[in-house]
This record gives C-alpha cells, structure tokens and sequence, in this order.
C-alpha cells in the first residue's frame, strides 16, 4: 500500500513533504543562477555530444560527466531559462524527502522517517542545494538509491535480481555524478563485502564486475581531473584545507545551522544517551551508516589535508544522509506522540531558521551576476545608457546571457580583457570613460582602489550571501564607504618599519619619506604587522597602500611592491608580489601602488603561530626614487556571505 493510499497513517510525512515542495517551488519566479551554474551552462554551447565531452567536461570542468550532459541537453530542448533549468534538481530535492522516508519505513522505523525527512525536507542547507542545478542534491538522491538497494540485498528477507540492478545503477549514477558521490558507492560497496550473506555474494559481485566494467569509459576523464590539481589555495585555487573542528560546523549546518541545530542536537545525542543507559541493541544497520559515514568523513577531510582540498559541505550532504538516518534512528524507543511532538518542534525550528534567520526568500536566491547587470540596466535608465560603465571580474558568457535575457547591450570589461589583469591598462582605460558611473562585481581590494582614484565617491554597495555589488561615481556623493574598517597607520601602532641603519627615515604627519638608491640592499624597506596584533577578521581584505615620486618608469623598473606571511627566518606561508611600475601614471606627481592580503581561514592559524603580515619593497639596483606615504587599509568584502552556515 502506498503512502498516498494510506494518508491518514502517513500524515505528518504528508505534511513535511508538503512544506518542502512549497519552500522549493515558491521562489521558482526569484530563482537566479549561482556562479556554479552559470560555469556549467557555459560548457553547453559546443556543437557535438564528442566536444561536449571533451571541453565541457575532460578539459573544462572536474567534476564527472552526467550533469554536464544532462545540461547540455536540457538546454537544448528548454533554452538558459532559470526556471526551466532548476526545476529537474528541484524535483530531486523532493524525491528525496521519498525516497528518505521509505527507506526507514523498510528498514528502520516510521520514527525514524518522520525526523529524517523532516531533515531533508526543510533543513537550510538541503533546501539551498535543491535550487542549484548542480550534481549535490542529484548526488543526495542518487546515494539514498544506493543505501536503499544495498540494505535490501544485505539485510532483507529477500532480494530479487531487481535490487541488484538497482544497485548497480545507483552506483553508476553517483560515480557519473561527482568524484565525491563516487567515492560514497565505492565505499558503501566494499563495506557490504563485510555484511552480505554467503549464499548472496557471488551475484553481488557480478552486478559490482559489471558496474565498474560500465564506468571504465569514463575513466580516462576521471584521471585526467585528477592530475590537473584542484581548487586548493596551493594550486592557485580558492578552497583552503580544512579546519580540524570542520566537522562540528558541518553538522551543524547540517541540522539546521545556528541555534537551532544546537537544540537539534542536544535533542538527538539525548536519544542516543537514553538508548545506551537503557541497553537498547544497536543493530548491524545502524552500524553499518555509522562506518560508511565515519570513512567517507576521514578518506575527505586527510585528502583536503595532506593532498588538495576538497571539503565542502556540499560534497560532504551524501554520506550526511548516514549520520541524519543513524541519529534519528534512536528515537525508537519513544512513543509515537512524543515522535509526533518532537517532529512539529523540529519542523518550526528548521522552518524558523530557514525563513527568519537565514532568509530563505529574500537572501538566497539573489546571485551576484544578475544582480550585477540588473544594477547597471537600472543605472542606464537613470542617467543614460553611455554614462554607465561596468567590471565585471567574471566569464564573458554570464554577461552575454544576461545581455540577452535583459535584451540590452552594457559596456563592461570581463575576464576576457587582458586590461583586467594589467593595472597600468586599467588605469589608462580608467582614465579614458567619458560615463560617469561604474559597476563593480567581483573585483578585489585592489581594483577598487584603482577605480576610486578615478571614481571617488560610493553611489551604492549590495551585498549578500552571494551578491556584492559596487557603484562608483564621478559626481559628489556623500555615502560613507562601509567596506573601509580602518586605515592602520604607520605611527602609533603596531606597525614595524625596518630599513638599513646608515638610511634615515623621516616621518611627519604621519607620512614617512625614504630615498631609495642604486646601491641599497636588496630589500631596504620593510613594514610588518604581526597577526596577533591586527586585529583582521575572516573574510576582509587588509590593502597596503604606497605612494613614492619618481622622475620616470625607467626610474622603478624592475621594482617590486611584495606582502608575504611568515614566521621570523622562515619560509612565507604566503608571498604575492607586483610591479612598482605597472603602476606608473606619467600625468601624477605622486605615483600609488597596491598590494592586496586576503583575510582566510588559515589567518586564525597562522595567528596563533605568531606570525606577521611584510610589507616590503623587493629592489633592483639600478633604481632611484623617492618613498612618500605608507599606510594598510582594513577592508571588509561581503561579511554576510561568511555567515551562510553560521
């Protein structure tokens, strides 16, 4: 008998299923594209299935084929329209609130559905991942396949040749799907080899022949992907490695984030504590989550550590499901209105947490792109078309699909213009718009300071989870620049300024004025801010800022303007560098140059090492000029996108 056919027995899942089919379809009008999504939709637009496979997915991406396959299809048959692209993923987060309960009803208990679902269903985190169309939530739904099918071959009375194929597609689904949910079959299917009964192995171990027989066409991509890196801050990427308490954090949000999933969990280690006092038996299936969990978790978090990172929670949703189901498990001991109670308090915590504190249908759906071409279609509309300048620090496709969805044509850089990545262009492209305004979306700390020496004055700043947006002007406005925490000066801090004792440095009004020779050392001028000192936060930009007089480029060609972190006499844990030159402004007197430190999470670590932020001139000898003015800038850059899972 189906759930729909016996709705009264199955209520309050009805119930849960509807709040979530509601929190994803609701906002379907609002839904905007996350840069993720606008990356996989940029690999669509290749002529062939072959050259799909090899540029949008073996050279262009890292992540396995299905999706990107799927996407170049769908956008086929359906275009680039928000809605029509999401909601297969959205379907998906909904099958999977099924597909979670069924599998407790037939191997756990209705107790133990109610609260998994209940989890799936409105928890933050699930429901952010429903609305991307990315390989998340089909890898959540593909995983609850997986665990389904394998508890029927390992732990039911029977299991038909139909379990077997279903295990076998599952764990082709979740390896086509992403490396991680690869890792989730490869896992659940080595650790069965330790549960299945004798008289069912030899069947099992053809379908497993077979599965891997079938993945071997794509392994070739796999092992490319492999071998090119990742996206860790060592090979140049942006993902740092994982904090040891990453797993605290992640549960967390996997609860419901902030005091909620606190009260979550209290609640769910109070079951399990009652259910070992008690002497309650935990079962072979309880076990067997516990295991695949727990080495999945490890297998993720030492590879982030010791070979590149990889740990997001987003990868990490697919072996969550085993510790949401074990948890929630232990409520078998209590009545089925106490269940009832305690799920109506976690459905209004997690719906609370969702809608009031995470705004759900406000924040989360609005993306940096569109909100970046948005605020210069309504900037164009209110001071003419030719007076609205952009940069865009993205792919030339999101601006060119938003051009067209928007059925307007911007003048905007991307990441296509080399002038990006050349101050001295910028500053001469800069210096040469007639318009009046200009957008910024997703530049650092030093393009901003480019742009404000040539557009001083705040119009607007946006910022959200995943929006941060900037508008400069010419013309006079008398917003304060939020993002400018404080300017740490040279005297009267913390700040240490270290140059050869036989060179004076002269300071006044806070100004300091050194000259450098053809014969000084060869790093004569050094400011350092020890960490624990400064007073940074996660997540902001600390700007070293130098002004200097020179009586031409030629005069500072070769120098070189350099922060780094370290420890005394040690190697930088990190080193960045930039020509004094590319700078160079032949119309200035006085000549300004920038160096960006980026606030992550390793900050805190390196904190606690003691060590200290250099800012120091890294000399040729054959150069001559004149330093006039040091100072570091503590920025903040979009602090509520590092409360997402708070």
């Amino acid at each position: 008998m189906t759930i729909l056919q016996n709705s009264k027995e199955h209520r309050m899942f009805l119930l849960i299923l509807f709040l979530g089919i509601a929190f994803r379809f609701i906002p379907l009008w609002q839904y905007q594209f996350s840069h993720d999504e606008l990356s996989g939709l940029s690999r669509t637009v290749y002529s062939n299935f072959w050259e799909e496979i090899h540029y949008g997915v073996k050279t262009g991406d890292t992540h396995p084929a299905l999706v990107q396959v799927f996407l170049y299809y769908w956008v086929m048959i359906f275009g680039y329209n928000e809605m029509a692209v999401k909601i297969p993923f959205l379907l998906c987060g909904v099958l999977s609130t099924v597909l979670i309960y069924r599998f407790c009803l037939d191997f756990f208990s209705k107790k133990a559905g109610i609260l998994s679902s209940a989890i799936v269903s409105l928890s933050f985190i699930f429901l952010v991942y429903s609305s991307y169309a990315r390989m998340y939530i089909t890898g959540v739904l593909f995983s609850l396949m997986l665990l389904s099918a394998v508890y029927h071959i390992l732990f039911a009375e029977k299991a038909g040749i139909k379990q077997y194929v279903l295990f076998a597609l599952s764990c082709l689904l979740c390896a086509y799907n992403q490396h991680i949910s690869c890792l989730f079959a490869l896992s659940v299917a080595l650790l069965a080899l330790f549960y299945i009964p004798k008289e069912r192995l030899k069947l099992y171990l053809v379908f497993c022949v077979l599965t891997v027989l079938l993945y071997l066409p794509h392994l070739s991509i796999t092992l490319y992907q492999l071998s090119i890196g990742g996206v860790g801050v060592s090979s140049g990427g942006w993902l740092p490695p994982p904090r040891t308490t990453e797993l605290y954090y992640f549960v967390k949000a996997l609860f419901g984030c902030g005091i909620s999933a606190k009260l979550l969990l209290t609640g769910f280690l109070i079951l399990l504590l009652v259910s070992v006092f008690k002497l309650f038996p935990i079962s072979k299936k309880q076990v067997f989550l516990f295991w695949i969990f727990s080495i999945n978790y490890l297998v993720i978090h030492m590879y982030s550590v010791f070979k590149s990172p990889v740990l997001q929670y987003s990868v990490l949703l697919f072996c969550g499901l085993c510790l949401i189901i074990l948890l929630c498990s232990f409520a078998e001991w209590l009545k089925m209105k106490q269940v009832s109670v305690l799920c109506m308090f976690m459905i209004g915590l997690l719906c609370y947490q969702s809608v009031i504190k995470k705004h759900f249908f406000s924040k989360v759906h609005v993306q940096d792109f569109e909100s970046q071409v948005q605020t210069t279609i309504d900037l164009q509309k209110a001071y003419g078309t030719q007076n609205v300048a952009a940069i865009y620090k993205t792919e030339d496709f999101f601006v060119r699909l938003y051009e067209k969805k928007f059925k307007t044509s911007l003048n905007y850089l991307s990441l296509k213009d080399p002038v990006l990545l050349d101050p001295f262009l910028l500053r001469k492209h800069l210096k040469q718009l007639s318009a009046d305004y200009i957008v910024l979306g997703g530049v650092g700390a030093e393009d901003i300071a480019l742009v404000k020496e040539y557009f001083p004055y705040l119009v607007s700043h946006k910022e959200d989870y995943f929006r941060n947006v900037f508008v400069y002007s010419k013309k006079e406005f008398h917003n304060k620049d939020a993002s400018l925490v404080s300017t740490i000066p040279v005297l009267n801090s913390n700040i240490n300024i270290y140059v050869p004792n036989s060179k004076p440095l002269v300071f006044a009004n806070d100004s300091l004025y050194y000259n450098l020779g053809s014969k000084d050392d060869e790093f004569p001028f050094n400011a350092s801010l020890p960490l624990p000192n400064s007073g940074f936060k996660l997540g902001q930009y600390v700007l070293a800022e130098i002004s200097y007089t020179a009586a031409s480029q030629k005069n500072i060609a070769k120098e070189r303007l350099c922060a780094a972190v370290s420890e005394k006499h040690k190697d930088a844990v990190f080193f960045k560098t930039t020509d004094l030159s590319d700078y160079y402004d032949s119309t200035k007197v006085f000549q300004t140059a920038y160096i960006e430190y980026f606030v992550g999470v390793d900050n805190a670590r390196w904190e606690a090492q003691h060590m200290a932020l250099n800012c120091f001139i890294w000399k040729a000898k054959d150069t001559e000029y004149t330093i006039r003015h040091f100072e570091l800038k503590q920025l903040e850059y979009n602090p509520t996108k590092w409360t997402l899972w708070d």
